[in-house]
């Protein structure tokens, strides 16, 4: 297998998962199931596939031992280094990006820790590299979100979405933001449709999270000291800032008490150190058609985004939604995204004794399914208990779970520590962790949870 040495690579994993019901307790997004493993397992064997040795992974110190743990027990070859951002810190992701400028000596790959997908991130370090970019990243175009019957309460809550334009010919990324930041129009900058003929819009990409950086932008990430969120606040504005122009000498002006130039503008920091404006000049690549101007129009930062195929798999699993619908789709996925069936979907130390279970279920870690029981589309935790006469179809139970004899649960996710009383029926139904639900209690949509709040957001 080919080694990236060029890149180093940066899981961020510290979410708490805001979009996700509070229902679920202190458990970390990066641990939630999907399959036979976490989240997080999916984003670090990516990096394992595409050549990587190790990574850094950005965790919440209260998470910590239970993110190793975890680990400990999955497959991966890649060796990892969890790096504690403070549990009283309200960070975002461009203030853990800060946290770890020290240890950066290289071009940077960032990865969110709630990604799964099989798309080849090669083709995007291609077009990065190609380009000698800023910053390249990755969108998913898979059309229209699949609708899905969610458990818990009904909610008409919108995703958020956002405004991408990308030049076709370039695949040069000219506008990013938020469409919640619009009311009716939208306003492109002129520089844009003078500078680019062919512009596509795109209003239901999804952002994979994924980014390809140079190590200077860690650098003015750390001196401008004004981003909290890479997303939302770094990427736009360097997005924003590749079509203008470097200031004069004359327009900078004053020092800090250190020396350190106050006015000093993101363009100062993309120095190029090595012979690369002499080969675009001796070279006969145009980006642009008409050789009025320069390559790249002599823009020095460059930003470029890649949309894979149609076709390619990309889910991130930020909501109850998402989370819901990986599940529901991961072992039919399973083999095109790993590039092997899954040949353990039984833990070896798991007690497996009905035969009406299919191959669309799995068993975690010391569980025990009793014989007269029917498990389809099923994926169960570490430590649970599973009796007799129980019917499980498309639910999804984390560990230390108890189903009681009798017990039928249809389209319904079932929290750690969580025990539902004999003869209960519950469809699309939410189940806190640690709440008892009574026995041959009936419901549909509902959250049973041991809280004080009846309304929670479900994303």
């Amino acid at each position: 297998m080919h080694k990236i040495l060029e890149f180093q690579a940066v899981v961020l994993a510290a979410g708490r998962g805001s979009r996700l019901p509070d229902v679920g307790g202190s458990v970390s997004k990066c641990l939630l199931p999907v399959g036979p493993y976490p989240v997080l397992w999916y984003s670090l064997n990516m990096l394992e596939k595409l050549g990587f040795q190790d990574t850094m992974i950005l965790v919440l110190d209260e998470d910590k031992s239970n993110i190793l743990c975890s680990l400990e027990k999955c497959p991966l070859k890649i060796k990892y280094e969890l790096i504690v951002i403070p549990a009283d810190e309200d960070w975002g992701t461009a203030d853990s990006l800060k946290h770890i400028s020290s240890r950066v000596v290289s071009d940077l790959l960032v990865v969110s820790g709630d990604l799964i997908t099989n798309v080849n991130v090669t083709e995007l370090l291609n077009l990065y590299r190609k380009h000698d970019a800023a910053i390249a990243t990755l969108f998913f175009d898979n059309g229209p979100e699949e609708w899905i019957e969610l458990p818990g309460v009904k909610t008409k809550a919108k995703p958020d979405r956002d405004l991408v334009c990308i030049d076709k010919d370039t695949q040069r990324l000219v506008f990013l933001a938020s469409a919640s930041d619009f009311e009716e129009n939208v306003t492109l900058p002129r520089v844009i449709t003078k500078k680019f003929n062919s512009i596509s819009l795109y209003s239901r990409l999804l952002d994979a999270h994924i980014y390809v950086m140079k190590k200077w932008v860690v650098n003015y990430l750390v001196d401008a000291d004004k981003f909290t969120s890479v997303k939302g606040e770094l990427v736009p504005y360097i997005v924003k800032k590749q079509l203008s122009k470097p200031k004069s000498t004359t327009d900078i002006k004053g020092t800090s008490e250190k020396n350190v130039e106050v006015n000093k503008d993101i363009l100062d920091y993309a120095v190029e150190h090595g012979y690369e404006s002499q080969i675009r000049l001796m070279s006969s690549y145009n980006d642009h058609e008409g050789g009025g101007k320069g390559v790249y129009y002599n823009d020095i930062l460059r930003c470029y985004a890649h949309i894979p195929d149609k076709n390619t798999f990309g889910i991130r699993v930020n909501t109850l939604s998402s989370f819901y619908l990986a599940n529901s789709k991961i072992m039919s996925k399973w083999e095109e995204l790993m590039g092997a069936p899954l040949t353990e979907r039984f833990h070896p130390t798991s007690e497996v004794k009905t035969r009406q279970i299919d191959e669309t279920s799995t068993v975690g870690d010391k569980s025990v399914v009793s014989e007269k029981t029917s498990i389809k589309n099923t994926f169960i935790g570490a430590n649970c208990t599973i009796e007799n006469k129980v019917r499980l179809t498309n639910c999804i139970l984390m560990n230390n779970v108890t189903i009681k004899e009798g017990c039928v649960l249809e389209d319904s996710v079932v929290y750690t520590g969580a025990t539902v009383g004999e003869g209960g029926a519950l469809r699309h139904c939410l189940v806190g962790p640690h709440h008892a639900v009574p026995p041959r209690a009936a419901a549909a949509h509902q959250l049973r949870a041991d809280t004080a709040h009846d309304v929670i957001t479900l994303g």
